[in-house]
């Protein structure tokens, strides 16, 4: 609790972050792994075996949520249930077990907006929630499920294919680095 309290004041003076709030199924992990034999996945993996990690995650696209990581140097904030059923620090072992260069700092909180409300609804809110606290300067948001109330700051994925679709890393790294806003600026100047 106190590690996170103490993150949150470390990122509120932080103005010029930059931060992915990132789902996991339907944008790293694709169907195709989410179908795969679980047991042979955790007989392969030590890790996921200790951790009770379902399965392991699409290669390509934790390629290219690396890629967008170095292009950015993004936080990432889990806003997927992943985050319901493991802390940061296991979560640490499930992003480093998969490949990925860089592991969640943060989580979104996990409450409903209202108790009848759909899960695409609470994701939108938890999401809110987290930007009006931490009000990170530049943000996106990778789902697979209709955030799109979130505005232009949302990413859509196909679960079938996750960040692997075609121009998706383009758009979150021109996103998260400006780079629209900078071209612009550049012409009129």
């Amino acid at each position: 609790m106190l590690r996170n309290f103490l993150k949150t004041m470390t990122m509120k003076e932080n103005k010029f972050m930059r931060t992915i709030f990132l789902d996991i199924d339907g944008v790293l992990a694709t169907d195709k792994e989410f179908m795969m034999n679980r047991n042979k996945f955790s007989q392969k993996n030590p890790w996921a075996r200790e951790l009770r990690v379902p399965y392991g995650w699409n290669k390509d696209c934790v390629k290219i949520l690396n890629e967008i990581i170095e292009a950015t140097d993004a936080t990432i904030v889990l806003s997927s249930d992943w985050r319901m059923h493991w802390n940061l620090e296991d979560l640490d072992k499930i992003f480093i077990g998969n490949g990925v260069i860089k592991s969640p700092e943060f989580v979104t909180h996990q409450y409903k907006r209202k108790m009848s409300s759909e899960l695409e609804d609470d994701r939108c809110y938890q999401i809110k929630e987290w930007i009006t606290h931490n009000k990170p300067e530049k943000w996106v948001v990778i789902d697979d499920l209709d955030l799109s109330s979130l505005g232009e700051n949302f990413i859509l994925t196909r679960s079938s294919e996750g960040l692997k679709q075609t121009g998706l890393k383009e758009k979150i790294i021109k996103k998260l680095n400006n780079e629209q806003e900078s071209q612009e600026t550049n012409t009129q100047g």
